[in-house]
């Protein structure tokens, strides 16, 4: 149900045109925030724009762009800022993943890939964290990581390193912008069910073998994904800074030790 807990508050999710980033978006717009959705797909960003603007009218924006771009991430802000007059709120969400074994990993993917996932949430932050300072009014900055960081899986290893990154990314920025009253965390989702992961999830055989390391049960949810950065993002959250938060149902708890006979 929509609350006001983030009316008169201005958020920028990138990666915002669907899957997570949108059910973030769609969270921001139902507690009474104004949002600016970022992704690198322009058509995907005018149609979330328009989907979502009937149930927020005039809270709603929209611009194209690539986070590993300095350019675009500087245009992003001053978008919120020209359309909103303020910006509180960063989900740096958008990244990328490429699933193929080590030895086929050349440079450029692995390149590309730290270059969205880590520089791109690098440039996020920063330029977040100079308009929040201009302001003088703090601000939330929430990452998405995953469960990969510490919880590595084959086939990704780009991947793998990217995550690990952000981990120390965000807690470094953490520790220097707490002065400023900007906080700064990140989750660590396992997998969710997107488009982007219908090779486990939509495959019936891989899907039973993943689901037996999720404690839980179930994959996640995008919604599940939203509660958590809206939570991390608000005043609920106001005393937390420099946290990675894994929501994964429980799969990087530990795994099964089958019981002695005599048990």
């Amino acid at each position: 149900c929509s609350s006001d807990l983030f009316t008169g508050r201005v958020a920028i999710v990138t990666g915002g045109a669907r899957g997570m980033g949108r059910a973030a978006t769609e969270r921001f717009l139902e507690e009474g925030g104004s949002v600016v959705i970022a992704d690198i797909d322009g058509d995907e960003v005018r149609r979330a724009v328009t989907e979502l603007e009937a149930g927020a009218p005039g809270r709603i924006a929209g611009r194209a762009a690539d986070v590993a771009r300095e350019a675009d991430v500087r245009a992003v802000v001053e978008e919120a800022v020209r359309r909103f007059g303020r910006l509180d709120i960063m989900v740096a969400h958008a990244g990328i993943a490429i699933v193929e074994p080590f030895m086929d990993h050349d440079l450029a993917t692995f390149e590309s890939t730290l270059s969205v996932n880590l520089s791109g949430a690098f440039l996020c932050i920063r330029e977040a964290a100079r308009q929040m300072i201009a302001q003088g009014s703090g601000g939330s900055i929430v990452v998405t990581g995953s469960t990969n960081a510490f919880w590595v899986e084959t086939n990704s290893a780009a991947y793998n390193a990217s995550k690990g990154g952000v981990v120390a990314l965000v807690r470094s920025a953490a520790l220097d912008l707490a002065r400023h009253g900007i906080r700064v965390n990140s989750i660590a989702p396992g997998l969710i069910r997107t488009r982007l992961t219908t090779f486990v999830h939509g495959v019936p055989e891989h899907a039973r073998e993943y689901l037996g390391r999720i404690p839980l049960g179930r994959f996640g949810e995008p919604s599940d994904v939203a509660r958590l950065i809206a939570f991390l993002a608000s005043d609920d959250a106001a005393w937390i800074t420099g946290i990675d938060v894994p929501i994964d149902g429980g799969q990087t708890l530990g795994g099964a030790l089958p019981l002695p006979p005599d048990a």
